[in-house]
């Protein structure tokens, strides 16, 4: 079975907290355990001098072992907690309380003896338990002299082993109990207050998971839909993710509209193209076919229909080369190639490039200013051929007698602005945001007699897009046409 984050979170937390109430516990009752220790040791700390002081058989310069034997068990009737023992100076047990078969020391460090009688150490102080191989308890000793002579010490087990064993049943069966009641208590609490708390800080990323699969389910169609509005300056990194959640949201749906404005786009495309290679093809087949079939027809009449058949080829190479070049633009696989150079001097360039065909429709080609020096960074064989397509455009819509101005203004300290203009038929108004579509002919096209593909615009505005500037048109019909766009002083 697969948890939720919430409910990983929860068991997590509640394991965590099960694993500190342990160890509280733990360092509670060792904290108890040492508390009583030195409270205990505390209250008999005088209880062996008093024993050694008091009793005749203890300050007789010779000791009677038996008799001594029998009052330690005589004491440890009354006091069942103690246990008595009478060790020589070197630790050695001479005798004691306890039963023998259970005394499992021979002899016992005298070094915690002599820190507690001598008040070395802090309390509590552990001594060897002569019933154990290893294990330590408090103690209180006196030690015990003839004359000025050290005879040995009396050494008390403050906490025997009996006392220690009921002790630990009482203790084990009350304090688990109340820890027990405790700790299911706190986790019960624990657990509702964490449920809620996780609940709370969990329920955005479930309403997000839920939005990106209602998302994922809808076709990833925005409009089928409605999404959370996220707050957008947000410190809470999932109100943060379900905003940018939004935006890419966002952003898919518009590419996916684009995608089929672009497809709707290409099928109207192909569909004018068909139409506009079908033309010329079928002249030149017609032509070809009167041509191959007649040998009656004039020398004259054969020059006049090669002519023509020559004309639609070359409309069609040129149909053909606008296509390709338009569908590499589209592709994003043009470079850039940046260098500096004069924009007047192209604009001259440019100019002495059209002056022939500019003088067969009476048609004359300025550059204003005349003179002037225009840096630039830029790619100049694109502006080149953005320019070489305005002025084809202009002069196809430019009557005899007319003018064409190639322009460059300066906008600021860093901005040129270079223009193509005209005085020819203008573009009306509510066309001017569709003539930089592919295969849109303006009204004005209707009485243009010239052959053209109406790709022109369309690549210029491609080209302009990659160089990250826009190009602009203003346009009054009868009055003539302006387009232009701004580059970066150098």
């Amino acid at each position: 079975m697969k948890l939720s984050l919430y409910q990983r979170l929860s068991f997590s937390l509640i394991a965590l907290f099960v694993v500190i109430a342990l160890g509280f516990y733990v360092w509670s009752d060792k904290l108890q355990t040492q508390m009583r220790f030195e409270a205990q040791q505390r209250l008999h700390l005088s209880l062996a001098a008093n024993l050694a002081r008091d009793n005749p058989l203890l300050q007789q310069g010779e000791y009677d072992y038996k008799a001594l034997q029998n009052l330690f068990h005589t004491l440890m009737v009354l006091g069942p907690a103690f246990e008595f023992y009478f060790v020589d100076p070197d630790g050695n047990i001479l005798t004691h309380s306890a039963d023998e078969s259970r005394i499992r020391r021979k002899s016992i460090d005298v070094l915690p003896i002599n820190l507690l009688t001598r008040n070395q150490a802090a309390l509590p102080i552990f001594g060897d338990d002569p019933r154990h191989p290893n294990r330590q308890k408090i103690f209180s000793a006196a030690p015990v002299f003839r004359g000025a002579d050290l005879q040995g010490y009396l050494y008390v087990i403050v906490a025997g082993e009996r006392y220690e064993t009921i002790l630990n049943q009482t203790h084990t069966s009350r304090e688990m109990l109340v820890y027990l009641v405790f700790l299911g208590i706190a986790l019960t609490m624990l657990l509702l207050l964490m449920l809620g708390l996780f609940r709370y800080f969990t329920y955005p990323m479930r309403r997000l998971a839920r939005e990106m699969k209602s998302f994922r389910d809808s076709g990833f169609e925005l409009d089928k839909q409605s999404m959370y509005p996220w707050p957008e300056n947000d410190n809470n990194e999932v109100n943060q993710l379900g905003f940018l959640f939004n935006q890419m949201v966002a952003k898919i749906n518009r590419q996916f509209e684009a995608l089929n404005e672009n497809d709707k786009t290409r099928r109207e495309l192909i569909t004018h193209i068909s139409h506009d290679l079908r033309t010329p093809l079928a002249n030149m087949q017609g032509y070809i076919e009167t041509l191959s079939l007649r040998d009656s027809l004039s020398e004259e009449q054969q020059k006049s229909f090669l002519n023509t058949a020559l004309t639609n080829a070359r409309q069609l190479n040129c149909l053909v080369d606008q296509l390709f070049e338009l569908a590499h633009l589209e592709a994003g696989q043009v470079s850039v190639t940046l260098e500096y150079f004069n924009l007047t001097e192209l604009l001259y360039d440019v100019a002495e490039k059209f002056r022939l065909s500019a003088k067969k429709h009476g048609v004359d080609i300025v550059v204003a200013p005349e003179q002037g020096h225009f840096p630039v960074h830029c790619d100049i064989a694109k502006i080149e051929r953005v320019l070489s397509n305005l002025i084809e455009n202009a002069l196809r819509h430019t009557a005899e007698g007319g003018e064409i101005q190639l322009g460059i203004e300066e906008i600021d300290a860093q901005h040129l602005q270079l223009s193509v203009s005209d005085n020819g038929t203008g573009i009306r108004q509510e066309e001017l945001s569709y003539i930089f579509d592919a295969r849109y002919r303006a009204s004005n096209a209707s009485e243009d007699c010239k052959k053209h593909n109406g790709l022109g615009l369309t690549i210029c505005k491609r080209l302009l897009e990659i160089l990250k500037t826009d190009i602009r048109v203003s346009s009054e019909l009868g009055q003539g046409t302006r387009f232009f766009f701004n580059l970066r002083r150098a």
